[in-house]
């Protein structure tokens, strides 16, 4: 299929793109952590083509979206996780860490919700002039996916790396 084809060189791309030096505390982290992201992109663009059915073009300017919806999402991501982090330390006894639990799980709770909204609106997109068969098509593969959109379908229930599905 000439569609994975292209997802293929785009990724690549996106992987030598990745591997350009990061200002982080650790580099080699950040470029893991970069083509994680990367790679969960290709997935969930081309599990949401296969499934509507796309052609090249329509793949690139899928995945096009993907990404620009994916970067509003990476902060909040990363906030969820720095919170479960000290929800986690909290968890295991850490007793510095007892009097951030409370404002952690509310923040986690916000951000959550701030998530599912940019999540929605992403589904609008994407789904705005789909006929309604090509519309529940897109709606199942959203649903099928290991958490990355999925919280838009399950009240923002799971989630990709970095979100804290052990806290609830």
């Amino acid at each position: 299929m000439k569609t994975w084809m292209v997802l293929a060189v785009v990724s690549v791309a996106g992987v030598a793109q990745a591997a350009s030096p990061k200002k982080a505390d650790d580099p080699a982290s950040a470029e893991r952590r970069e083509q994680m992201d990367q790679r969960a992109q290709m997935l969930v663009t081309l599990q949401l083509a296969e499934a509507l059915e796309l052609d090249d073009a329509g793949t690139l300017k899928l995945r096009q979206t993907i990404a620009q919806w994916d970067a509003q999402r990476a902060p909040l991501r990363q906030q969820m996780f720095d919170l479960a982090q000290v929800l986690r330390r909290a968890a295991k006894g850490d007793t510095t860490a007892y009097g951030q639990v409370d404002p952690s799980i509310q923040k986690i709770i916000d951000l959550r919700a701030q998530m599912h909204q940019i999540d929605q609106k992403m589904f609008q997109q994407l789904s705005q002039g789909l006929p309604p068969q090509k519309k529940a098509k897109l709606a199942l593969a959203i649903a099928r996916m290991p958490g990355t959109l999925r919280g838009m379908m399950h009240g923002g229930r799971g989630g990709p790396r970095g979100e804290p599905d052990d806290v609830q």
